[in-house]
């Protein structure tokens, strides 16, 4: 398996290489989360500004398979081929400096071991069983998620470091800019009403928008209460979760604001854009006066149909 990388128009370094075809270049040695780095997207902003992309020329290689696309589905697609084909050439373009696509790792070398850190995505997420064909890649690469978790992953290391959550409220859209600590993990409800008040406390809302933040948090109003679980599920997803805090519940529009990311960590898209009914499947909060029952319903989508029925 051969590893390349696709065209780009000019060398972005003063000795007239890019920068990871110089010498002692180790994509993993780079720190943080680097995304489209130099040399990843001046191509394609060439093909778009109508400007030459390079030269382009004839190489006398041949190779069975070419896939473009080096991430974990153009990874998989080579393996997939190569244990059908043990003896196929295989060519894996990608315009990166390495390979993994999202999933990028950082190494750090901490009393002399290497440690493996994400530099991009943190984790392959499904509420359902991985499929058989999924599984069996795994295994065949000597992969076991549980028995991996159990041995890495930390999930009171923060806490024990006295680390905590907070929300950062900016001046453009509530008049300060300010860092509020306390704030609950993923928007759940805080452990205690003292550390939800003691929050709502310290954020630069007025009284009404404290109140209605709190009411959102802890689930207090059910807008609907003459509907049956199933009438309302279908209500909620026919709207999105800014409609349902905006439109159904009434809350301030500070309160919006304060809300609208709460998706983009699953979705990378605000509450405009996710339905109110997957938001409740995916355990976002203003739903629990609602009393819905436990279970999808057909016009959910798959992540949050797959949380709903455990």
């Amino acid at each position: 398996v051969a590893f390349g990388a696709l065209v780009a128009p000019c060398p972005a370094s003063a000795e007239g290489a890019w920068p990871q075809d110089l010498p002692r270049y180790y994509p993993p040695g780079k720190q943080g989360l680097r995304g489209k780095h130099p040399g990843a997207f001046e191509a394609a902003h060439a093909l778009r500004d109508g400007a030459p992309v390079g030269a382009v020329r004839q190489l006398e290689e041949t190779y069975d398979l070419i896939v473009v696309g080096a991430g974990l589905s153009g990874l998989s697609a080579a393996y997939f081929w190569r244990s059908q084909h043990p003896n196929a050439r295989i060519l894996i373009l990608d315009n990166h400096d390495d390979f993994g696509g999202h999933a990028k790792r950082n190494e750090v070398v901490l009393d002399g071991d290497v440690r493996l850190m994400n530099g991009g995505t943190l984790m392959v997420d499904s509420p359902f069983p991985y499929s058989a064909v999924s599984d069996g890649l795994l295994k065949s690469l000597g992969v076991d998620p549980k028995a991996l978790s159990a041995e890495c992953e930390d999930h009171q290391f923060y806490a024990q470091k006295g680390m905590g959550r907070g929300l950062f409220f900016d001046k453009e859209t509530f008049g300060q800019d300010k860092l509020v600590d306390g704030f609950a993990r993923d928007y759940d409800t805080p452990s205690s009403p003292e550390a939800l008040n003691a929050f709502l406390a310290k954020t630069p809302l007025n009284d009404t928008a404290r109140a209605d933040l709190r009411s959102v948090l802890t689930g207090a109003v059910d807008p609907w209460p003459n509907l049956s679980s199933a009438e309302k599920k279908d209500r909620l997803s026919r709207i999105s979760y800014e409609s349902y805090l905006k439109d159904v519940l009434k809350v301030e529009p500070k309160v919006v604001a304060v809300m609208h990311s709460v998706t983009k960590g699953e979705w990378a898209v605000g509450i405009d854009a996710v339905t109110a009914l997957d938001c409740w499947g995916f355990g976002y909060p203003g739903f629990s006066a609602l009393k819905l029952e436990p279970g999808a319903t057909k016009r959910m989508s798959f992540t949050p149909r797959g949380y709903c029925v455990g």
